[in-house]
C-alpha cells in the first residue's frame, strides 16, 4: 500500500539556503506555468469570437468571458518553459513535476467546466498565480534519486551544482527501507522544511479479515464537547472527549488574537510557531483517535464502522457564536480521511452516512 510519511527535516545552513533557492524556482516555475496557460487560453478565446458574453449572477448584469475548457496541457508546458531560467535553476526531473501539478490543475478546472454547464457548481476560474517570492514543494521521484550509505542525493542541475559548498542529502528514517521509496518531497510549512516520503511497503488492502464479525458494528457521532459518541451493536458505548481540543483551539485562538491586534495582515515567526503547533496538536489528536477507534473494533471483533457525517455541515452551522467556535474547528473531517486510510489494512468496512439517515 501507498502512505506518505512526514518528516521535519534538519538541515544545516548550507543545506537549508539550497532548498531555500529550489522552493524560490519552484514557485516561480508554478507562475510562469500559469502565466503561459492564462495567456494561451485568453488569446484563443480572443480569436474564437464569440467567446464574451453577458450574463447575469442573481441579481446583478455582469460580462466576462464564456467559461470553456482549457487547451493548455503538461506537455505543452513542458516544451514552452525548458528554456526558463527556473526550470534549468532545477533537476529536470523535478522541474517536471513542478509543471505537472499545474496541468493538473488544469484538468480540475476542465472537470469544474463540464460540471458547471450541468449546474453543479459556480462558474470556475483558472489557476491562480502564487505569491510572488513565496516558496513550492520540490518533488523528486525515484528516477531522481541515489541511494547509498543510509542516504538519498537528489539529483541537482548543472546550472546550480557548481555553486555548491556541501553535498546535499535526505536522511532516510531508520523505519523505512530504502527500496520502498517512491518519491520524496521537500516542502516549506511555517518557517520550517518537512520532507514527504511517499512509500509503498508492499502490503496489500485486507478484503475480508476472518478475526472480525460483519455482522456487528460500531457507530459514531460526532459533537463538541463529547468529539466523538460511539454504541457498538453489542450493547457497549464509549465517548471521546473533546474539551482538549476545543481548549488547545481556544489557546490558539487568544495568541493569535494578541500578536495580531491592530494589525490585520501582520504575520511573523512568533505566529508561525503558534500555528505550527496547533496544527502539530490536531494531527495528534486525529492520528490518535483514529487508531484507538479501529484497535476497539479489533479487540471486539467487530467488521463494521459507521460515521455520521454530512459535507459541509460546519459552514453552515448555525448554533450561535459560542457554539460555532467550539464545534467547527474540531478537525472531523480530517479524522474520518485517516479512518479511511486505516480501515482497509485491518478489513474494517468503513461506511460514512448522513446523519439523519
Amino acid at each position: 500500500m501507498y502512505r506518505t510519511v512526514t518528516i521535519r527535516a534538519r538541515f544545516d545552513h548550507e543545506e537549508k539556503l539550497f532548498w531555500l533557492d529550489q522552493c524560490h524556482h519552484a514557485n516561480s516555475l508554478i507562475n510562469c506555468a500559469v502565466y503561459h496557460t492564462k495567456q494561451s487560453h485568453f488569446s484563443w478565446l480572443t480569436e474564437k469570437g464569440d467567446a464574451f458574453t453577458i450574463y447575469w449572477k442573481e441579481d446583478e448584469l455582469r460580462h466576462g468571458w464564456k467559461a470553456y475548457g482549457c487547451l493548455t496541457t503538461y506537455p505543452k508546458l513542458d516544451q514552452a518553459l525548458k528554456q526558463s531560467e527556473h526550470y534549468k535553476a532545477m533537476a529536470a526531473q523535478s522541474a517536471q513535476q513542478t509543471l505537472k501539478t499545474v496541468g493538473e490543475s488544469i484538468d480540475s478546472y476542465n472537470a469544474l467546466v463540464k460540471a458547471y454547464y450541468r449546474g453543479e457548481v459556480d462558474k470556475p476560474k483558472l489557476p491562480r498565480y502564487r505569491t510572488k517570492g513565496g516558496l513550492a514543494a520540490v518533488t523528486f521521484p525515484k528516477q531522481a534519486l541515489s541511494y547509498k550509505d543510509g542516504y538519498f542525493k537528489p539529483s541537482i542541475s548543472r546550472e546550480t551544482k557548481p555553486e555548491l559548498i556541501t553535498d546535499i542529502k535526505l536522511e532516510l528514517p531508520e523505519f523505512i527501507d530504502s527500496d520502498w521509496v517512491k518519491e520524496v518531497t521537500v516542502r516549506p510549512c511555517l518557517g520550517e522544511f518537512w520532507i514527504n516520503w511517499v512509500i509503498d511497503d508492499g502490503k496489500q488492502p485486507v478484503e475480508v479479515n476472518p478475526n472480525l464479525n460483519y455482522t456487528q458494528a460500531w457507530g459514531f457521532d460526532h459533537g463538541g464537547a463529547n468529539w466523538l459518541t460511539g454504541v457498538s451493536t453489542k450493547g457497549q458505548s464509549l465517548i471521546i472527549n473533546g474539551k482538549l481540543l476545543r481548549s488547545m483551539n481556544q489557546g490558539y485562538s487568544r495568541l493569535v488574537a494578541k500578536y495580531k491586534h491592530g494589525r490585520q495582515n501582520y504575520w511573523d515567526s512568533n505566529l508561525d510557531r503558534i500555528q505550527r503547533k496547533r496544527n502539530n496538536q490536531m494531527r495528534d489528536a486525529v492520528n490518535k483517535a483514529a487508531r484507538f477507534i479501529v484497535n476497539r473494533c479489533l479487540s471486539d471483533g467487530i467488521g463494521n464502522l459507521v460515521i455520521g457525517w454530512n459535507e459541509g455541515m460546519k459552514n453552515g452551522s448555525s448554533m450561535g457564536k459560542r457554539n460555532n467556535q467550539n464545534f467547527a474547528p474540531i478537525p472531523t473531517g480530517r479524522l474520518i480521511t485517516r479512518l479511511k486510510q486505516l480501515c482497509p489494512e485491518y478489513g474494517i468496512v468503513l461506511s460514512v452516512t448522513e446523519e439523519a439517515k
